[in-house]
């Protein structure tokens, strides 16, 4: 949406959801060359000269988020790559101190003993884990960086054993190069001990590109299945391990929508209201958005964060969000509802 093009408010719209979700985004740099996402790059929406925040200003949002989240409110933390942030777990003790979970996504390479133990201190409730495929090579080649795969392995262990009451989950991304091992993948982390979910996602535009309708038939085709008729009998052993039991976090329903999305991606349409005006995302410059294709709210460094989320202004985007008709497929691995 173009920043001429505000919204305008509806007074009949009066109610104020409860956030249901919410990422810090503490970076916006990242080690890895992803094939999938470009968070590597300058970003395309942050102008350079702009300021980021510190850990001042990100305790002084916590303070505010917590006048209108619900108890035991998961704080995301991500990045860029975040354990890249020298005070992390400083900023996640704060927030564990004001009585909020929290949770980091990580590609897990810069994780070592040290960087575990800090992590216990802090009271970490859970850390995502990267892990794109059950070998090395395709691993390594799909992040852009040698020895990714062997790196995501130690940080599972550290973890492990230094942080013990950090529940550990993989991230693993269906793809073209992952899907044929993507059931062994599952079936790995089943008899792994030390991994507690597994979470798969749906290969969708990488981050940080240009929004393009078609980026699946261009840029990025080497990524897309080829195979669909194999994509949905993979997605079938999935759903079928799903109904076992087995450590996938993903719901069927979840499942059964990837499938629609992959055999038809022009066509995939949500099948309920969106529900990202209940979600807070702060940038890593202190912008507060509910949906990056809409409107900022507010900068946290000028305007408290409750204040922003109460405002008539964000009740606006709320009811814009609310009658949005995009072909939007973002929801579909973030905060999916079924």
């Amino acid at each position: 949406m173009e920043d001429n093009q505000r919204p305008s408010f509806n007074p009949s719209l009066k109610v104020v959801p409860v956030p249901t979700f919410c990422c810090f985004t503490l970076c916006d740099t990242c080690i890895l060359r992803c094939k999938m996402c470009y968070k590597w790059q300058p970003d395309l929406y942050i102008k350079a000269q702009r300021k980021q925040m510190e850990l001042s200003d990100w305790k002084k949002c916590a303070v505010s988020l917590r006048k209108i989240a619900p108890d035991n409110f998961v704080i995301n933390f991500g990045g860029g790559e975040v354990t890249t942030v020298p005070w992390l777990f400083e900023i996640v003790s704060f927030c564990r101190d004001l009585g909020f979970k929290t949770n980091i996504a990580t590609n897990g390479f810069l994780i070592d003993s040290n960087m575990a133990k800090q992590m216990n201190i802090s009271g970490l409730d859970y850390i995502n884990i990267s892990l794109d495929s059950i070998k090395e090579e395709t691993h390594d080649m799909l992040r852009g960086v040698k020895g990714a795969y062997n790196n995501a392995h130690k940080a599972i262990d550290l973890v492990h054993e230094h942080s013990p009451n950090t529940q550990i989950s993989l991230c693993s991304i269906m793809m073209e190069l992952t899907l044929d091992g993507m059931v062994e993948l599952v079936n790995w982390a089943q008899g792994n001990n030390k991994v507690a979910m597994i979470y798969l996602m749906a290969l969708m535009q990488p981050n940080n590109t240009q929004i393009q309708s078609d980026w699946y038939k261009d840029k990025f085709s080497a990524l897309w299945p080829k195979d669909l008729v194999k994509t949905s009998v993979i997605l079938d052993e999935l759903i079928e391990l799903k109904r076992k039991g087995y450590k996938i976090s993903n719901k069927v329903e979840h499942l059964q929508a990837y499938k629609t999305y992959f055999m038809a991606p022009d066509k995939y349409v949500k099948k309920s209201t969106c529900n990202i005006d209940r979600a807070v995302h702060i940038s890593s410059v202190g912008d507060v958005f509910m949906c990056y294709r809409y409107h900022c709210l507010g900068d946290v460094r000028e305007r408290d964060l409750a204040d922003t989320w109460e405002s008539s202004f964000a009740k606006a985007v709320r009811e814009n969000i609310s009658n949005c008709r995009e072909n939007c497929h973002f929801l579909l691995n973030c905060n999916f509802d079924d």
